[in-house]
This record gives structure tokens, C-alpha cells and sequence, in this order.
């Protein structure tokens, strides 16, 4: 019964009387010699019907009631660090976009204020010494 312990049978594992049920209520089986509660079915022993008390249950075959459910590992999503990867670079790509296009628009501020300035310097009438207009 120590895979009843690992949790990888379900059903009547034949308890010990005074053990504590699955449900964990903590309550005592009726003694041997007593009456079971009326509705109730008798409790059963775990092993198959027609065998004499006290015999072990046949070698390599559980005992009646009892279902052996195999835990099998659960395998790993493929697509969680797909998923992952989406959840951080989506918003990492576009908060990056944001600042970036922050630092080009001032830039590109930058540069239309020096150009205005040039613009500006360049109006009205100037003799220049290197160019003289013939």
C-alpha cells in the first residue's frame, strides 16, 4: 500500500479501523463486533469477495475497489517562453520607440532653430570682402 501513500491509488485501500478517512474528518471506523449505521453499506476489507479474512490480496493485482490511476509528469508547454518573449518585448519595443522618437524630434529641433538663425544672419544688405560683385 505504499503507492496508496504516494497518492496513486483511489478507492477502498482497506484502512486500518481508527484511521483517518481521505476527506481528513479524523473519524474512527466502528469497531469489529458492532452494527454499521443504518443506510450505510458494509465496509469492505480490500480484498476480493470469498477469500477468508486475514489473506493478503493476490500478488501483482490490486485489491477490489481499488483503481490505480498512473501520475504521469506533465509535459511543458513549447509556447510559454514564446509567450514570454511577446509579453517583455512588446512593451519594451514600443516604450524604446517612444523615446527614441522623443530624442530625434529634439534633434531635429535643434537643428531648425541653428538654420533659422543662419537665415536670419543672411537678410539684408552687406558688402563682403572676399566676394565683390562686379
Amino acid at each position: 500500500m505504499a503507492a496508496a501513500a504516494l497518492g496513486g491509488l483511489r478507492g477502498n485501500g482497506g484502512a486500518p479501523p481508527g484511521s483517518a478517512r481521505p476527506g481528513g474528518a479524523g473519524v474512527a471506523a466502528p469497531s469489529p463486533g458492532t452494527a454499521p449505521a443504518a443506510g450505510l453499506p458494509p465496509a469492505t476489507t480490500g480484498t476480493p469477495p470469498g477469500t477468508p479474512p486475514g489473506t493478503p490480496p493476490p500478488r501483482g493485482r490490486l485489491p477490489e475497489g481499488v483503481e490505480y490511476i498512473p501520475t504521469r509528469k506533465k509535459g511543458k508547454n513549447p509556447m510559454k517562453p514564446v509567450g514570454v518573449a511577446w509579453a517583455l518585448g512588446l512593451p519594451c519595443g514600443i516604450v524604446l520607440f517612444l523615446l527614441v522618437k522623443r530624442e530625434v524630434d529634439r534633434n531635429r529641433l535643434e537643428q531648425l532653430g541653428i538654420r533659422r538663425k543662419m537665415l536670419r544672419a543672411n537678410e539684408g544688405a552687406y558688402e563682403t570682402e572676399r566676394y565683390r560683385r562686379a
